[in-house]
């Protein structure tokens, strides 16, 4: 089984180095021609399912890659940035996450993994899944592929770029 995880592409927060997490911010003219660029790339490939985040930029994402099988799956939003969503990065967040409202990490992680435990139960007879997601999302995708991972930011999968892992 091959699995695809897409992040979706580049937003004007991500230009601009904010805090997006939840906030539904649609993509940039950027970001439309990144996942264009993706699209020309998977275009061959048959996806038996694919699984996007209810987030605006996740779905923009799917309709350019015109894929028609999917599901909506709340477990691969964002991860929440609490108060700093819309607000410039800031270096200390982690060290606050609680002064912040932040979706603790191992949080992420555990319904990241969940999600992957269950379709690949369920679904392990198909060959090619798609994911399209967000970069904390990709991060815990990579942690649970790739245990020799040490730090969950040693991952990065940049706005319109994809990543994939054979099971």
């Amino acid at each position: 089984m091959n699995i695809y995880v897409v992040r979706h592409g580049e937003t004007d927060y991500n230009l601009e180095g904010r805090f997006q997490g939840r906030k539904d911010i649609d993509l940039n003219e950027n970001g439309i021609n990144q996942v264009k660029l993706i699209k020309e790339e998977i275009s061959q490939i048959d996806f038996d399912i694919v699984f996007v985040s209810p987030l605006k930029r996740a779905i923009h994402t799917l309709e350019i890659l015109q894929q028609r099988r999917y599901i909506i799956d709340k477990r691969i939003i964002e991860r929440s940035f609490g108060l700093l969503e819309g607000k410039k990065s800031i270096r200390d967040y982690e060290q606050n996450v609680e002064k912040y409202k932040i979706e603790p990490l191992n949080q992420v992680k555990n319904r990241v993994f969940n999600f992957l435990d269950k379709i690949l139960k369920k679904y392990s007879k198909m060959n090619n899944i798609l994911i399209i997601t967000h970069e904390a999302v990709a991060q815990n995708i990579n942690l649970y592929f790739n245990k020799e991972t040490k730090k969950i930011k040693d991952f990065r999968l940049g706005t319109g770029k994809y990543v994939k892992y054979i099971v």
